[in-house]
């Protein structure tokens, strides 16, 4: 007799349960044992189920970090439209993404690691990823317009800005064994430094 076809309502509650079975799983095994196998286990489930509702582990790992990753998106968008500055638009966004990746340490942390599917193939950038990145782009194309940001690749001085915030917050984190100082006061200096180097 084949069996009954879960009711969306059955398929939401199923992968609620997987998300929560990842989320302790990760948090009591670290990366290192953050495995669909040991997510299926914690679950009650095979792993064939899991891989039912999610295409690969990267893609249940991100779906951890969805909600508040987009309420993030949704309030840098809001602060971006209140200024008509390109500068101050840049300005926002970059210490808007250094004040999450403090308050969230664990989408820091999580986000960044699980980056590639189990072959070694890099996943597709996130929407959110994507978003962020445009909204830079835009800022610096909109300061070159009016003259405030040097010329030159706006996707280019976008990806720029982005790697150097995302350098500094990282590193004291990857590499703790050497004298970063304040991490806050890491950033704000490397922000600094940066909306300085891409000034006209």
């Amino acid at each position: 007799m084949a069996r009954t076809a879960a009711t969306p309502e059955q398929r939401a509650q199923i992968r609620d349960q997987i998300r929560q079975a990842a989320a302790e799983v990760y948090e009591e095994k670290g990366v290192a044992g953050t495995s669909a196998r040991a997510i299926a286990l914690k679950a009650g489930m095979s792993v064939g189920t899991l891989y039912g509702y999610y295409a690969n582990l990267p893609d249940l790992m991100r779906s951890l970090w969805a909600e508040p990753v987009a309420e993030e998106m949704e309030r840098l968008r809001a602060s971006v439209a209140e200024t008509s500055d390109p500068l101050e638009a840049l300005q926002l966004l970059l210490d808007g993404y250094a004040a999450f990746a403090f308050s969230r340490p664990d989408i820091l942390k999580g986000a960044f690691l699980f980056v590639r599917i189990g072959d070694g193939s890099p996943l597709e950038p996130a929407a959110a990823a994507i978003e962020f990145r445009h909204m830079l782009r835009d800022a610096v194309l909109a300061g070159q317009n009016s003259g405030q940001i040097k010329r030159g690749s706006p996707d280019q001085i976008a990806h720029q800005l982005w790697a150097g915030v995302h350098g500094a917050l990282a590193l004291p984190i990857n590499i703790e064994s050497l004298e970063f100082g304040s991490p806050k006061q890491l950033v704000a200096d490397m922000i600094a430094m940066l909306m300085e180097s891409i000034k006209a």
